[in-house]
């Protein structure tokens, strides 16, 4: 009895989504144009983003703020490389943008960077996390604190990504059905990851091979931002 509990779960925990998704498709409206996602870590693009990159037709450009050690940069490069990502670039500011959870980052230095990438890659719409920054990290959240104060230049738009409460968090299942019956609207876009990259996600993760740490592995099972990506259009 025990056992079939446990394949039950695993069922509606794992094996339930890859069946699901396959009912659903990606609810979003695409904008023309070329997309930036800035995120604080290399992994980040993977673990939070994978539903958005690999739904979008146009071309995407990733700005990650740190890159923690050295050697992951060229994690970084082959993860974008999995998720269809055209270019990137990785900033190692240890004084301003130090890779500590704890720590606000500099708005300026984090919009000077922006605007950088934003002239290099003609963008216009730019992607990243909300205040909360899903995990509550505080490198996460300055994104978007600093993303706030961007002029808008060129009528450039901001999607961050929603975040939710842990019980939601590892539900996807009912998150996928919470997608399902939900209606659209112009200030709230959602993306679904297409059926054929149901793996792509797990892939890109594993290129990054100094994070695979065991908790990694949980999260790549049971995360519903593997999944779904809510985003609130923020201008």
């Amino acid at each position: 009895m025990f056992l079939l509990l446990v394949f039950f779960i695993c069922f509606i925990l794992i094996v339930a989504p890859f069946i699901f998704i396959r009912l659903i498709s990606s609810k979003s409206n695409e904008e023309n144009g070329n997309y930036l996602l800035v995120i604080a870590h290399p992994d980040d693009e993977c673990l939070f983003f994978s539903p958005i990159l690999l739904s979008l037709h146009s071309n995407k450009y990733v700005l990650c703020l740190s890159n923690g050690y050295n050697h992951r940069l060229d994690e970084l490069r082959r993860s974008c490389m999995q998720l269809g990502v055209k270019d990137f670039k990785i900033i190692d500011d240890q004084i301003n943008l130090k890779d500590d959870q704890s720590v606000l980052w500099s708005s300026d230095t984090i919009l000077g960077h922006v605007k950088q990438s934003i002239r290099q890659w003609n963008i216009s719409t730019i992607i990243s996390f909300d205040y909360y920054g899903v995990s509550g990290h505080k490198n996460h959240s300055s994104i978007y604190y600093a993303l706030l104060n961007l002029p808008h230049m060129n009528q450039i738009h901001f999607l961050s990504l929603q975040s939710t409460p842990i019980y939601r968090k590892y539900l996807t299942l009912i998150e996928l059905f919470r997608i399902y019956l939900k209606k659209e609207s112009r200030s709230r876009r959602t993306f679904v990851l297409p059926v054929k990259y149901s793996l792509t996600p797990h892939k890109a993760m594993l290129e990054h091979r100094s994070q695979l740490i065991w908790f990694r592995y949980l999260y790549l099972l049971f995360s519903h931002y593997i999944w779904i990506n809510d985003f609130v259009l923020v201008y």
